[in-house]
């Protein structure tokens, strides 16, 4: 009997002992984020890029000691993002095991920016998030819409929870959380009491929005992004999609149009060009540009394009040498003819230049190429629509064709973007023939 007695207490110490190390273990966890990798806890999907993106800025910057003794720690695991490609995120800390303050952090350009929110709806639906037992969470919905005033984003995010014997829960719902929150910037020292915030001048304490070196916030890695990502993240820029349209609109009436866009999106004043084609100018500042070609005009991006194109790869700043490829251009053309290309190369062939009688040669050679593709005695019914105008690939062929007769094979990149919103990479197949690739 004794000894029976003994292996129960044997059994509940080791069973005591297992318990104590599991909950010790999801608590160590839980209190410090830092020391392991980031596993999102949202019952939405979040960017996750961007997400682990911010924790690398604040590894770098930050002093882990110094911000969890004066504010608490942050729970990256629940961090809420907003909008698309990178631009508002919320995350909160806790202190005393309960949402001490929300913190909020947007990207401008290549910094972002940290703002304390000590909002009660904030910190009320995090505490929610955070704490209720998870098993619970019977539904989980956003609404995501881009507002044209400000750049706000309008943001309806709803939690529905379930109590334990079943019955209706309690449901929380957060509104409007993509505009710039009216509490203070959080200066360097809300991170590390000893941070210049990566510049030189120190941070932003005020509710500005500076950027660039050493105005505050502080750098954002540099991510690479695929051929995919690039172009989405231009299309989704607000100020980029009213120019499109407007360009789409004038591709049927005859006449071209440009217009420039910096790395925000912000376009340019709209270019008035000639029949055939459109001087975009300057191009410091920006990044890319957009314009249209006409009914009686080749769909396709034509040889003074493509040095269009090396103009702007020539305008990025040389601070990182792939900013050069963060340059492309746009064509529109009717009949859903919608390309973009972007510069694949390095900044020394960037600096590649064609005299005006080198463009005209080049001209000649498109314009006749595009002519014998349309040919059915030269290429059957192949680069033809039904009613004889070329087709996609017939433009795609004579795009490649153009660019190695120019030295720039492999130096450009070429995409179609359908009516549909469906993206396609263009490459050649081994025997030179155009390929369309969809983005996932």
């Amino acid at each position: 009997m004794r000894e029976k007695t003994i292996l129960r207490l044997f059994l509940l110490i080791v069973l005591s002992i297992s318990l104590y190390s599991c909950v010790h273990d999801e608590i160590s966890s839980s209190s410090d984020p830092y020391s392991k990798e980031y596993s999102s806890k949202s019952p939405v999907k979040e960017d996750e890029v961007y997400i682990k993106n911010v924790m690398k800025v604040f590894e770098q910057y930050g002093n882990k000691d110094y911000f969890a003794n004066n504010f608490g720690t942050i729970s990256w695991d629940y961090a809420v993002t907003m909008g698309t490609h990178e631009s508002f995120l919320e995350v909160p800390v806790i202190k005393n095991n309960k949402v001490n303050l929300v913190l909020f952090v947007y990207k401008e350009g290549n910094r972002i920016f940290f703002k304390r929110k000590d909002e009660e709806d904030s910190k009320q639906f995090f505490n929610a998030l955070v704490f209720n037992d998870r098993k619970n969470l019977k539904n989980a919905t956003v609404n995501n819409s881009l507002s044209d005033k400000g750049g706000c984003i309008s943001m309806t995010i709803t939690w529905t929870w379930t109590n334990e014997d079943g019955s209706a829960g309690p449901t929380y719902t957060f509104v409007t959380m993509g505009c710039l929150p009216s509490g203070p910037s959080l200066p360097c020292q809300a991170i590390d009491e000893n941070a210049n915030c990566g510049g030189s001048t120190g941070g932003n304490t005020g509710g500005g929005s500076s950027s660039g070196g050493g105005g505050g916030g502080y750098p954002y890695p540099q991510t690479p992004q695929t051929p995919c990502d690039k172009v989405l993240d231009v299309l989704s820029k607000p100020g980029v999609q009213p120019k499109i349209k407007e360009l789409k609109d004038q591709s049927t009436q005859g006449g071209e149009k440009g217009v420039k866009f910096k790395i925000d999106g912000t376009p340019s004043p709209t270019i008035t060009g000639g029949a055939h084609s459109v001087n975009l100018g300057d191009k410091t500042g920006y990044t890319g540009g957009y314009h249209n070609h006409t009914p009686t005009g080749i769909p396709m991006l034509s040889p003074p394009d493509i040095d269009q194109l090396l103009g702007f790869a020539r305008a990025q700043p040389t601070s990182n040498p792939t900013n050069v490829n963060n340059a492309y251009l746009g064509m529109i053309a009717p009949n859903g003819m919608h390309y973009v290309i972007w510069f694949n190369g390095t900044y020394q062939d960037a600096i590649k230049t064609f005299s005006q009688d080198d463009l005209d040669v080049f001209g000649e050679d498109y314009r006749e190429l595009a002519s014998d593709l349309t040919t059915p005695l030269l290429y059957g019914q192949t680069y033809r629509n039904s009613d004889g105008s070329i087709n996609n690939l017939g433009v795609e062929k004579l795009f490649f064709t153009t660019l190695k007769k120019m030295g720039l094979e492999g130096k450009v990149n070429l995409q179609r973007i359908e009516d549909n919103g469906i993206i396609q990479n263009i490459n050649l197949d081994s025997n030179n023939t155009p390929n369309a690739v969809p983005c996932s």
